[in-house]
């Protein structure tokens, strides 16, 4: 069998999914996906920052493909990812918007682990695969 006709089968199911079955499965992809290289990518940050989130979204935008935005001091964030990273689109096995929820689970599982103490509301609002020339993320951490 070729594997992407296994991959039209996973876009089929994950369709079939409620969007709480979508964040509770994708959040073990996103975690998957972080641990095996962003995750220590944002730690350094997280470090260079100081642990302060202003900062530490600032220096995101020295990351390449990366660009932070500080939309209100300590309480909301955007990132925006200049092109798509996942592995999956880039080789064209999944063409489904609905994976851009495993995206939105990772930032959620990279921040948790940074700041443990903070609650995050992460919200995507463009993706590639939705038809956007980036993938942004609106972060809000709760109050």
């Amino acid at each position: 069998m070729e594997i992407s006709n296994w991959f039209r089968g996973f876009e089929k199911g994950i369709a079939r999914l409620s969007p709480e079955q979508r964040s509770a499965f994708f959040s073990e992809c996103g975690k998957n996906c972080v641990n095996g290289g962003t995750l220590s990518i944002y730690k350094k940050l997280y470090e260079t920052a100081k642990g302060d989130m202003d900062d530490f979204f600032l220096l995101a935008n020295d990351l390449p493909g990366v660009k932070g935005e500080i939309v209100e001091k300590g309480h909301i964030y955007r990132l925006i990812f200049l092109e798509c990273t996942c592995g999956l689109c880039r080789n064209g096995y999944v063409t489904t918007p609905l994976l851009c929820e495993c995206s939105r689970q990772s930032v959620i599982y990279s921040l948790h682990s940074l700041w443990k103490d903070e609650k995050f509301i992460v919200t995507l609002c463009n993706s590639i695969l939705r038809g956007a020339t980036n993938c942004e993320m609106r972060i809000e951490v709760e109050r």
